[in-house]
């Protein structure tokens, strides 16, 4: 029985052992997991932080740069119509005249009113100068106008009397008379707000080309306040965040407070070369902390500045990193808990039970995900499961092979570090879209994965919590249609070679008809953008235009270049022209309707075109602008009968005509032949060589 007690002895004993060491386990197993706990809760703090002045940086980024580029075309607007009046050959002349005279006061003697030469002096022409330095300093909204001589003498003023300038305004028409160049005064207040000056080159008629110095300068004044309060205006709704607008002065920098019209110095910015870099910083306006960044305008030294409380974003940050450490504390006694229990159920009677039930799960969930992802493996396109923050927690086979990744390497990872910052930047909006609507959608990307380029269509799905529906994250399915979309351009491409043979085939056996089809592509495309059509309309006129001369090549060449009427037989004949187009390039599949833009051509609004006589409506919007091309083209260019048509006769004849062309088509083009491209094609229509 010895034997048998010191067996039992030595069981007990050993369970005891084992009891303790299962405790002193499981005790190290807690501590361990709360440490993990709560530094999982720390840099959860952190990344929060991080994420939220993250989200900061790219709201301010964008509002500034928004607000830069508005402010931008504003100034360069305000510019260009005070280029206007400078550039004026009334007011070249007079300041030429002016800059010769040595003594400005001998401008204002009307003591030799009464010479014979008197008119020709350029103190008769004063008033009508001053009064036309009114009008459009009224007509543009400008405060004030002056113009000063290239030394700073004023002799022409929108004010009563010639107020003299002050040393600033000396020092920047000395600038100007230097340089040529339009140059801006720091924004000053007055009695009537915020006021900028703008100081423009006057230059001698012929001599702005040819790097002649200025003879006068004009000095336009503008009140910018509203203006300024109308780029900058913030929502009401959000007092934490504002904008203002800093500008250099003399060696040193300004803010502009549009609450009170206040003019500020400011000392914290440093030296502004460029733009100001996104960081935490007092603020321009005050003695709290901001986060703030800002752009600088192009053409002034201005910055648009982009300001939100510092307090905010800590505040928000503390917060979240109080429910953290709160939550890792929660996390942390249910481990305790959790494990106790555990260290209970493995001394207990019920392992066995508990250890077979376990068993029995982990089969069940291992067959799910054998099922799962034997099901999604066995698919050649790509699939991803992304959370709410944009991590991947599943990818199948065919996803970790397009990207050159192992499966598992995969989760975990944000689309950033799998497929790059620009890509994920963009794959990001859609998931967004996603996750707040709540429905799915559809996008086109190029991906460039392992050096080589697909073009996928991805079809991206909600997924919803199984309890309260809301999305929980996104599945994406990839599939690959670059070999689809690669043969869509490779058949545009045969169309665009076809095209330019059928051009090439056309300029070789009628150089006039070719140089026809350039003038009227070059200005029809030019007034389809004008119009803001869609793509698919500018490239049916662009094509249509460049063949459209083809079926004349099958008209008889004396009744083509006829300067008379033609006969109703020979009429007949050249209308023909449309039937030999339609049927040259019937055939070809352009995917656009070229053919009937080419066919519609010649009909016109009152219904007395060729060859069905359609009207207003029946004729396409593409054909409409053809016709005007046309009608331009033929006109614009010499031939053998008479020279090319002045442009303004040629705009008159198409307005005159409302009832064949399309007015809104007719203003388009007038439109364009202001721009210096439109300039351009008549300059090459006028060269072309008459026949």
């Amino acid at each position: 029985m010895s034997g048998l007690t010191k067996l039992k002895a030595m069981e007990a004993r050993s369970a005891t052992g084992r009891g303790k060491q299962l405790l002193l386990f499981g005790v190290f197993i807690t501590l361990v997991l709360i440490g993990v706990v709560f530094f999982a809760a720390f840099q959860n703090a952190r990344s929060t932080r991080i994420a939220l002045e993250e989200d900061v940086r790219s709201r301010q980024q964008s509002q500034v740069e928004s607000r830069t580029f508005a402010m931008n075309s504003w100034i360069n607007q305000t510019v260009d119509q005070a280029k206007h009046f400078a550039n004026s050959e009334l007011i070249q002349l007079f300041a030429s005249e002016v800059d010769k005279m040595d003594n400005i006061p001998l401008l204002f003697d009307t003591s030799k009113s009464d010479s014979a030469d008197d008119d020709d002096q350029p103190s008769s022409r004063l008033p009508l100068m001053r009064t036309q330095l009114v009008e459009f300093a009224s007509y543009r909204n400008f405060e004030s106008g002056r113009i000063v001589n290239s030394k700073g003498e004023v002799y022409l003023s929108t004010e009563t009397g010639l107020p003299p300038l002050n040393e600033t305004q000396m020092a920047l028409v000395k600038k100007v008379v230097s340089t040529g160049k339009v140059t801006f005064g720091p924004i000053t207040k007055n009695r009537n707000g915020l006021s900028l000056e703008m100081y423009l080159p006057v230059f001698p008629p012929m001599y702005e080309e040819q790097g002649g110095k200025p003879a006068s300068i004009i000095i336009f004044s503008q009140i910018i306040g509203p203006v300024l309060n109308s780029f900058l205006q913030q929502d009401m709704t959000e007092k934490d965040r504002w904008f203002s607008l800093v500008q250099r002065s003399g060696n040193g920098y300004q803010t502009i407070m549009l609450e009170g019209l206040q003019i500020k110095p400011v000392t914290n910015l440093g030296e502004l070369d460029a733009n100001l870099v996104f960081t935490m910083r007092q603020s321009s306006i005050s003695e709290e902390l901001v986060y703030s960044s800002g752009m600088r305008l192009s053409s002034i030294d201005w910055w648009v500045v982009a300001e939100e409380k510092a307090s905010r974003i800590t505040h928000a940050s503390q917060e979240h990193a109080r429910t953290v450490y709160i939550l890792a504390g929660l996390v942390s006694l249910a481990l305790v808990l959790m494990i106790s229990a555990t260290w209970w159920w493995l001394i207990g009677r019920e392992q066995g039970n508990i250890n077979a039930q376990f068993k029995e799960l982990l089969v069940v969930i291992e067959n799910q995900k054998k099922l799962l992802d034997g099901i999604n493996n066995t698919m050649d396109d790509p699939i991803s499961f992304t959370d709410s923050k944009g991590v991947y927690r599943y990818v199948n086979k065919a996803f970790a092979q397009v990207v050159g990744r192992e499966e598992d390497d995969v989760n975990g990872l944000d689309t950033a570090a799998v497929l790059g910052f620009d890509t994920a930047k963009r794959l990001n909006l859609s998931d967004q879209h996603v996750l707040m609507t709540g429905e799915p959608t559809q996008v086109q990307d190029v991906l460039w994965l392992q050096s080589k380029r697909y073009i996928f269509q991805i079809t991206k799905s909600p997924m919803r919590d199984s309890q309260t529906r809301t999305p929980q994250g996104v599945v994406s399915v990839y599939r690959d249609i670059t070999q689809l979309v690669e043969t869509q351009e490779k058949s545009r491409r045969v169309v665009q070679q076809t095209i330019d043979a059928l051009v090439g085939t056309i300029e070789q056996a009628d150089p006039f008809l070719g140089g026809h089809s350039r003038i009227m592509g070059s200005i029809a495309s030019l007034m389809a953008r004008q119009l803001r059509l869609p793509d698919p309309n500018v490239a049916t006129i662009e094509a249509a235009a460049n063949l459209s001369q083809i079926g004349k090549m099958f008209v008889p060449r004396e009744i083509l270049l006829k300067p008379g009427m033609l006969t109703p037989e020979e009429k007949a004949e050249m209308e023909l022209h449309v039937e030999h187009s339609r049927q040259v390039l019937k055939n070809i599949e352009f995917e656009l309707p070229v053919v009937d833009a080419i066919y519609q051509l010649n009909e016109r609004l009152d219904g007395k075109g060729y060859p069905q006589k359609l009207q207003a409506d029946q004729i396409s919007i593409d054909a409409r602008v053809l016709a005007v091309a046309n009608a331009f083209a033929a006109m614009a260019r010499p031939r053998a009968y008479r020279p090319a048509l002045p442009v303004h006769e040629v705009l008159g004849i198409l307005e005159s005509q409302k009832g064949a062309y399309d007015q809104e088509v007719v203003a388009a083009l007038t439109a364009v032949l202001e721009t210096p491209a439109g300039q351009k094609v008549v300059e090459q229509a006028a060269l072309t060589k008459a026949v």
